[in-house]
């Protein structure tokens, strides 16, 4: 009998393939991106001109927490993929929304791991232009304000007040635009805990097979 799928199982395959589309892309991987003021966070992230949202579910979880996020999830991410182990991809497929993408991680006799995409990701059909806003820091959420008004914002504006604004006056792309900007160019993420080389996640399983998400 198979080993069930694990997490790290899941993590590694899944990293490895977005680690491979961000040297192409130039884009940025993150674990765990947090997402309005921390309410919720994801396994990974995939960042590059869009924002796309990898959850992991094990072999051995449960979609206790899955239920309590995917709102946040979809008011915040262009696309999603559920990423599962055999256990729950059929579960998966009945209980998501059509537009969120599932794939699935199997275990061969041998040991090795295969991915495959069940399902592919669509574009989110309903993102909220507060949620992304709530995504940036005060002095990025300033700039933002200050780029696009004559007089920039007030002195005393407070974080919150800049966010609204944001949402109130800008279009979904060009927040997405200014968000994607600054989390490709933070240098030293607090609340955004990026991948770094010398992790767990550098010693990738290598009998995992390779598989690309589609673009």
């Amino acid at each position: 009998m198979n080993r069930p799928i694990t997490e790290r199982d899941l993590r590694n395959c899944v990293y490895a393939a977005l680690t491979a589309r961000a040297e192409v892309q130039g884009g940025r991987v993150f674990r765990e991106l947090q997402i309005e003021h921390g309410a919720a966070r994801v396994d990974l992230a995939m960042v590059s001109d869009r924002l796309e949202a990898f959850e992991l579910k094990s072999d051995l979880d449960n979609f206790g927490r899955l239920h309590n996020q995917i709102h946040a999830y979809n008011r915040f991410f262009d696309r999603i993929t559920l990423v599962t182990g055999p256990v729950f991809s059929d579960v998966a497929q009945s209980v998501l929304p059509t537009w969120w993408g599932i794939a699935t991680v199997h275990r061969h006799h041998d040991g090795s791991l295969r991915m495959v995409e069940l399902r592919e990701s669509q574009d989110n059909p309903a993102q909220d232009r507060l949620s992304l806003a709530m995504s940036l820091w005060k002095d990025e959420a300033k700039a933002v304000v200050a780029a696009n008004t004559d007089n920039g914002p007030a002195n005393r504006v407070t974080k919150t007040q800049l966010h609204e604004w944001i949402a109130a006056n800008l279009s979904v792309d060009a927040i997405r635009n200014s968000v994607t900007r600054w989390l490709l160019n933070r240098p030293s993420p607090i609340t955004l805990k990026q991948s770094k080389p010398n992790d767990d996640l550098s010693h990738l399983d290598a009998n995992c097979s390779d598989f690309h998400f589609l673009t």
